[in-house]
């Protein structure tokens, strides 16, 4: 299957039977094949002022929203010493939890809105959702306050904030699919580096509060280069019946997919949460600790930016690669950590590999779906992994708790989380043999 002939599949309106070799033929990536909706525009553009602004508004969106998300490790050790100090690792993560169970699951509803109404219905009311969210955060100081302001308000601004700009840009792209959304996505990572140096400066030279207002300024500001850029290029539409939602679970390899992808999130967000603990525990500096997750995250960004040659190679391939590489790293390289040097070593790389999952997650579920169909889809595959999200952080605070909060408690971690993703690369290669059984395909 060549990467062009697998995403025009709204061309069809009828289901191509399974060659004999047992490959399928394009029209079977589609969900559902039906007759094309009025207001027909032709195939995606690829290209022009559009489509690219949308991509640009996408990246600072990203930055912003998904950054900050991807920063919360320096939360969890900042909480753990300070406010939260008396609670327990696991329950401060529950904070972090929270917040992406609401991000994720809230694709559900974001999504099926997008195709209908487009980005900007979302982005408006997600940022002041989600700058309100950083606001009440700075003047918290009980844990049901940081669970109410960090968690579920910040949760729910941020999935009216990432849905539609990871969405986006397969109504622009169709060839460039995948590089459109690793740029998009490259900014949560870029995000993610810079956003833990940048608060733990702010938190040691003015305090908590005005750091958390100084992000939140800065937030509103970009998110307005977001609301500004990002363009709807399909029509508006009813919106989807929510009868009509889990349509998609009747199809195999889109089940397949979305629950590898939801295995690999149990486990894949682990060091996300707790390298800067793990750093600390190794003997680290604070400061050093600190940055850990910025170096996390670094690797993280070349990752999704990576990303964008899964159009050459196949996004279901690269996908599944990534998540296969993550549990080795997980299973190999975490378990055995026991020093500071190991664990700086080990962060860039980690962040790279995991970061090509995030970034072929929106791509790889858009050439199984029709135009107008992306939004849902992709918020469905999301809402999914939500469940999983939720439990991933304090399963494995659970299990730094069991360890007596020393090495052994990080070891158990790694190996839950390594077996749980090598499950979900399990998941995404079955959905690729679904498509196509010819391992040397394009898919």
């Amino acid at each position: 299957m060549s990467s062009t002939e697998d995403i025009d599949i709204e061309k069809k309106n009828v289901v191509a039977p399974s060659t004999g070799d047992g490959a399928s033929t394009p029209a079977t990536v589609a969900l559902s094949i039906e007759p094309k909706a009025g207001n027909d525009l032709g195939p995606p553009p690829d290209g022009g002022f559009d489509a690219w602004i949308t991509v640009f508004g996408g990246f600072c969106a990203s930055f912003v929203q998904f950054g900050l998300a991807n920063a919360f490790g320096v939360f969890q050790a900042y909480y753990k010493t300070h406010q939260l100090a008396h609670y327990s690792s696991s329950t401060i993560s529950w904070i972090g939890s929270v917040q992406q169970f609401i991000l994720f699951f809230g694709g559900l509803f974001s999504g099926r809105l997008f195709d209908a109404y487009g980005a900007k219905a979302l982005l408006v009311p997600g940022t002041c959702l989600f700058v309100l969210a950083i606001m009440m955060t700075s003047l918290c100081k009980e844990y049901y306050q940081f669970m109410l302001a960090q968690g579920i308000l910040f949760g729910i601004g941020s999935a009216m904030i990432f849905h539609p700009t990871v969405s986006a840009p397969s109504q622009w792209f169709e060839r460039k699919r995948a590089l459109a959304t690793s740029i998009v996505v490259a900014g949560s990572g870029l995000g993610g580096t810079l956003w833990p140096i940048a608060l733990e400066r702010l938190m040691n030279e003015i305090g908590f509060g005005w750091a958390l207002r100084t992000a939140g300024f800065l937030s509103l500001a970009l998110l307005g280069v977001a609301v500004a850029c990002v363009r709807t290029r399909l029509p508006r539409r009813k919106a989807q019946s929510f009868a009509g939602l889990l349509s998609p679970l009747k199809e195999a390899h889109f089940t397949l997919l979305a629950v590898g992808v939801a295995l690999a999130s149990w486990g894949m967000f682990m060091p996300f949460f707790f390298v800067t603990t793990h750093a600390a525990q190794l003997g680290a500096g604070s400061n050093l600790a600190f940055y850990s997750l910025s170096i996390l995250n670094a690797g993280s960004t070349l990752g999704r930016g990576f990303a964008g040659v899964a159009d050459k190679f196949g996004r279901l391939n690269s996908i599944t690669l990534g998540a296969s590489l993550t549990g080795i790293l997980l299973l190999a390289f975490w378990i055995p950590l026991n020093s500071v040097p190991a664990l700086l070593a080990f962060a860039p790389i980690y962040g790279f590999v995991a970061g090509i999952i995030i970034s072929l997650v929106p791509p790889s579920v858009a050439q199984m779906s029709l135009p107008h169909q992306i939004g849902a889809r992709v918020g469905l595959t999301y809402g999914i992994m939500a469940f999983f999200t939720l439990s991933g952080p304090p399963i494995n605070g659970a299990l730094l708790s069991a360890g007596g909060g020393g090495r052994k408690g990080f070891q158990y971690a790694g190996a839950f989380s390594g077996a749980v993703v090598f499950a979900g690369a399990v998941c995404i290669f079955t959905a690729r043999l679904k498509i196509n059984k010819k391992l040397l395909a394009v898919v």
